[in-house]
């Protein structure tokens, strides 16, 4: 058995995003009829679909170190098990863990609306009742960079930076800084919150997020992502030249150290001394979705096809280990 059967093999598992940034995709390797037959079979074939349908209908959302990811953790180890694979355990770890609370906002001046908003994780707290002030808008992140220090003392912050699709999905990583590092630049300059147009390419009222980074020495702010089309209410309400006021609610917590772990199951290679394939995903999710993109179809698709490998009856030289991190 060789190492090229066993990379071609796991090629399977690349996500077509990360194949597309290739302005010059690498030629095919030599045609090798059992490669391709273990490739058809694969296309053919409803494991890693299995695991995603199974994992988001009895398992759902699963926030690291949460209840709901020991749940998928056993699940997991069940149905990798049940697979056929060897050697399957979880190896348990510790994690700070942040929950979110209360989350509501709405305009109060000139033009009182209500917003639909999500906190982002590690977001900090408004005071139970929230928090009323002023919006300063930033039409992009830039824009909040280059604000003088001291400006926004008191202030919520609105930065928009508006996502372009890319058939790569390259504009997220352009766009996301606003969310990665915007709300820490907000407190360096006073902020009292700051609320980010959901990263994202969509038109409905379902904001998008993800964590933020307080580096050390920066103490948080309730920091959130705003639907896209109340993102661009704000927008269009800062035309009007009027102050904008918003009451924020915001009420995330950390809840100190809680378990998780990563379940690992591995294909056994022929040579222990051929080194080990690790391939996988995270298992757990985003707590206001199902996790079937990120990242249940990640771990499904490569146990899938770790699992080609292990029926195919052909053992490759060193051992594929198939791990799926619980953060």
């Amino acid at each position: 058995m060789t190492n090229r059967f066993l990379a071609t093999v796991l090629a399977l598992a690349l996500p077509f995003p990360a194949l597309a940034q290739r302005a010059e995709p690498p030629a095919p390797p030599a045609a090798d009829p059992a490669v391709a037959a273990l490739r058809d079979a694969a296309l053919k074939d409803d494991v890693a679909y299995d695991i995603v349908e199974g994992l988001t209908t009895e398992v759902g959302q699963r926030l690291a170190g949460t209840e709901a990811e020991a749940r998928a953790r056993q699940w997991a180890l069940a149905k990798l098990t049940a697979l056929g694979f060897k050697n399957v355990r979880i190896e348990p770890y510790r994690m700070p863990v942040w929950v979110r609370g209360e989350e509501r906002a709405e305009i109060t001046a000139p033009f009182p609306q209500k917003l639909t908003l999500a906190a982002l994780g590690y977001s900090g707290a408004t005071p139970a009742a929230g928090l009323t002030a002023e919006v300063v808008v930033f039409k992009s992140y830039a824009d909040l960079v280059n604000a003088p220090d001291g400006s926004l003392k008191g202030k919520i912050a609105y930065v928009g930076n508006a996502m372009a699709p890319t058939q790569d999905g390259a504009s997220y990583g352009q766009a996301g800084v606003a969310r990665f590092v915007g709300p820490a630049v907000a407190a360096r300059k006073g902020a009292a919150a700051i609320v980010i147009r959901s990263i994202g390419t969509d038109t409905h009222r379902l904001p998008h997020t993800g964590m933020t980074n307080f580096p050390e020495g920066v103490k948080p702010i309730p920091a959130a992502a705003l639907s896209v089309p109340d993102a661009k209410l704000i927008e269009a309400m800062a035309t009007r030249g009027r102050p904008i006021t918003m009451k924020l609610v915001l009420t995330p917590r950390q809840i100190g150290e809680q378990e998780s772990g990563n379940v690992i199951a591995e294909v056994p290679g022929s040579d222990p001394n051929a080194g080990i394939v690790l391939i996988g995903g995270h298992l757990d999710s985003w707590d206001l979705a199902t996790g079937a993109i990120d990242d249940a179809s990640g771990v499904a698709i490569t146990a899938a096809a770790a699992k080609r490998i292990l029926d195919s009856g052909r053992q490759p030289r060193p051992t594929s280990r198939v791990v799926w991190f619980g953060s």
